[in-house]
């Protein structure tokens, strides 16, 4: 979900340079492993922008949960906006995520690599310490948690970053149809039963049904939550591998070379992709529109990949402008996402889990009222997190994790530069 700039993602320290470390690098060197070519060295910096895009995004699409907000079919509005989050965000917000988060273990893992360190120990670390913050999450603060699922989604993704860009793009591709039952429906019956018997789900679930007593297996909520999170892991994991294939493929080396053309190529997939969710949201009988509505969801995410590193690759256009404040915001994605959810069950009384059950103060609003609150706090976020990171290197859970995926502290604070630093930064 969120990663730091990759070169001191694998090392944890800034230019320590010392005998000490040059030693301890050297004694972790993984000759067999080679970082990908063509790819970015150090911090994508649109990547930030993204991420806030995406957080922004997946905030509106939970906040009806989030908030237990009402909603009737007298509320014409309400009805209206709900329809417009969905067409605009829905089912395109945890796809992108996902998107990205392949991206963040893809630029890990060759960082690790170009320093000699050990990847997988240290991707294993991470994707530990996010099921242990996904668990406390979804279990005690609130149910629509996505943590928990990327961290399985993490632990799968660990088979495939050896994949060359071909075997990489191949294994989403088939992932994609065999977990889009709405593309299966189109298909002859026969085909479709034979495509549904090979999902990971249908093992997953043919798996339990083998066990000696599968009705114990389902009556404890906790195994229950845990299953059903690692089956929707298997049906997201296409995304997390097209994010991989992008980020292998040097997609963020040469797009910005062309930052006109990728904004228009995003803006058609996200007319195209809008296009083909509105046709599928007025219930309309057609095979082909429920057929492709998988496609236009996901040609949705692509659209907004392609228009984002487009519009901030024209510096001091409009668009760059537009886009800048996201970048704080999604530096700090994991706080911020936490964020989220833990103040907004702790003031709704419909929201929480465990202990939050009994909190909040309001009860159901309107979901007119409840999206500008959310967007109002939204902007909030943005606010806080752009003075935050003046003064500090990280968010507090971003540094919580990093500490933990390293096995060291790193530097919080931000050190004052010195007139001579200062006068250096200034000149490159």
């Amino acid at each position: 979900m969120t990663y730091d700039t990759a070169a001191e993602e694998s090392s944890g320290k800034e230019g320590s340079g010392s005998e000490a470390s040059a030693r301890a690098e050297s004694s972790r060197k993984t000759p067999r492993l080679k970082a990908g070519a063509g790819t970015p060295a150090g911090r994508i910096d649109v990547l930030d922008q993204l991420r806030g895009v995406a957080l922004f995004a997946i905030f509106l699409c939970n906040l009806m949960h989030l908030t237990g907000a009402s909603l009737d079919e007298a509320d014409a509005a309400g009805n209206f906006l709900q329809k417009a989050i969905d067409i605009v965000f829905g089912n395109s917000a945890r796809p992108l995520f996902s998107f990205m988060f392949g991206i963040s273990m893809m630029l890990i893992f060759d960082a690790a690599v170009r320093r000699g360190r050990r990847p997988y120990p240290m991707l294993l670390r991470r994707m530990v310490l996010l099921l242990l913050f996904g668990a406390l999450h979804v279990f005690a603060v609130w149910d629509g948690d996505i943590l928990f699922m990327y961290a399985l989604d993490g632990f799968m993704l660990l088979l495939f970053l050896w994949m060359p860009k071909p075997l990489l793009l191949l294994s989403g591709i088939l992932l994609f149809f065999v977990s889009s039952y709405e593309i299966q429906a189109a298909m002859p019956s026969w085909l479709a039963s034979r495509i549904q018997a090979m999902t990971p789900a249908t093992w997953l679930y043919e798996g339990v049904t083998r066990l000696p007593n599968p009705d114990v297996f389902f009556s404890n909520s906790y195994v229950t939550t845990s299953f059903g999170e690692l089956v929707l892991a298997t049906e997201h994991l296409t995304f997390f591998l097209f994010g991989m294939y992008a980020y292998r493929s040097g997609l963020f080396v040469r797009l910005p070379k062309h930052p006109r053309l990728a904004a228009a190529l995003g803006a058609a997939l996200l007319l195209i992709g809008w296009s083909g969710k509105y046709a599928y949201s007025g219930g309309a009988e057609n095979a082909w529109i429920t057929t492709l509505h998988p496609a236009a969801c996901f040609a949705v995410t692509i659209g907004a990949v392609l228009l984002v590193v487009g519009l901030a690759g024209v510096e001091g256009s409009p668009g760059s402008r537009l886009l800048e404040p996201f970048r704080a915001v999604g530096r700090m994605a994991f706080t911020n996402y936490l964020m989220q959810s833990l103040v907004f069950v702790t003031l709704f009384k419909a929201s929480g889990e465990g202990i939050f059950a009994s909190f909040g103060v309001i009860g159901s609003l309107p979901l007119t009222a409840v999206v500008p609150i959310g967007i109002v706090f939204f902007a909030l976020q943005m606010t806080f997190s752009h003075y935050w990171l003046r003064s500090f290197r990280y968010g507090p859970f971003e540094w919580l994790w990093r500490a933990g995926t390293n096995l060291e502290l790193p530097p919080f604070k931000k050190r004052a530069l010195s007139g001579k630093d200062a006068e250096s930064r200034q000149s490159a």
